[in-house]
């Protein structure tokens, strides 16, 4: 049975099961692979189609598409989609704040609701809010945000929406485009075009008030030479609207959805097979195989017995997307 409601019938629904309670790499009589309703193992994929700079609206620094079709005679031509965009404001660093920061927006188009969970929405805002937080970004991700220390960094905006939903697997799809968007981000460059002296340090040298050199980049830092002197102001550098892309994107984490039939597990869920799992175990990884979070979906219960096996083949699948998707994103 679904676990929060179904748009299929109980035969549907058994007719979907069948294959998915038996264990991986289990045989049936004949020697028989137990294959799914689109002709998939348990643990397979299906295609992910991944698509950058997808987006042409201004001031997009970086979008990424993601579509998952059903196979044919699988889903009558379902699919889902989701595209992630990333903005850029620059804003004041608040107090203790030691670099940037990213803000997930998240929306679901009304041609999406009819096939998604009513609760899924907020699940998934949860879990794009942890796996880009401080926490689980890679180490001085954010602080390559910082334009003026102590003063002003870039906000990233990163915008998720759900086109279509009706092949399933919406989670996994939601998290791949909102990295994919991240890591291929290109953040303008900027410089500093003004010195400001330190009020102590300039009013123990001279006895006058804090002085000011104007400058353009690096050479202003260079003449200034007086000990506590601080950056004011910047500009962008010409031709750096291009702007580069942030370092450590390749460590930016994933999640990985086990759907579960009899405590069994299967990848890539349809919205059938979706609905015939008693519940679903989101579990997020790092490029380093380290856990950032885990979430249990659905009423059905795990066994406890079963938590530490899943998880564990839970990251051993994360870390072939890890490397899949670095691949596909290594050239954009």
């Amino acid at each position: 049975m679904a676990a929060t409601f179904s748009l299929f019938s109980p035969a549907e629904l058994s007719f979907a099961q069948v294959p998915l309670v038996h264990p991986a790499g289990a045989t049936l009589p004949g020697d028989e692979v137990p294959l799914r309703v689109d002709g998939r193992t348990p643990l397979e994929y299906r295609q992910i189609v991944l698509e950058t700079d997808v987006s042409r609206a201004q001031g997009a620094l970086g979008s990424a598409q993601v579509t998952v079709h059903d196979a044919a005679g699988a889903g009558g031509g379902a699919y889902t989609q989701v595209w992630a965009g990333v903005r850029g404001e620059v804003d004041t660093i608040s107090s203790g704040q030691q670099g940037g920061r990213i803000i997930i927006g998240l929306e679901c188009t009304p041609t999406a609701q009819p096939s998604l969970d009513s609760e899924l929405p907020q699940h998934l805002a949860s879990i794009l809010a942890t796996l880009f937080s401080p926490s689980s970004l890679p180490p001085a991700f954010l602080s390559q945000l910082v334009i003026l220390p102590n003063a002003r960094a870039w906000t990233l905006y990163l915008d998720v929406l759900v086109i279509a939903s009706d092949g399933g697997n919406v989670i996994d799809s939601a998290v791949i485009a909102a990295r994919a968007a991240l890591a291929s981000a290109r953040i303008p460059q900027t410089r500093t075009i003004g010195l400001e002296e330190d009020t102590e340090a300039a009013n123990a040298a001279s006895g006058e008030g804090a002085g000011m050199t104007m400058d353009e980049g690096f050479s202003g830092l260079v003449k200034g030479g007086k000990g506590g002197s601080k950056a004011v102001d910047f500009e962008l550098v010409d031709g750096g609207e291009q702007g580069v892309r942030l370092q450590g994107w390749q460590e930016l984490p994933v999640s990985i959805t086990l759907n579960l039939i009899d405590q069994t597990p299967h990848l890539d869920a349809t919205v059938l097979e979706e609905s015939a799992a008693s519940s679903r175990l989101v579990a997020s990884f790092l490029s380093s195989g380290n856990m950032c979070g885990v979430t249990q979906l659905g009423e059905g219960e795990i066994e406890y017995a079963r938590m530490v096996p899943l998880l564990t083949e839970a990251g051993k699948y994360a870390q072939d997307l890890i490397k899949s998707l670095n691949a596909k994103l290594r050239d954009v």
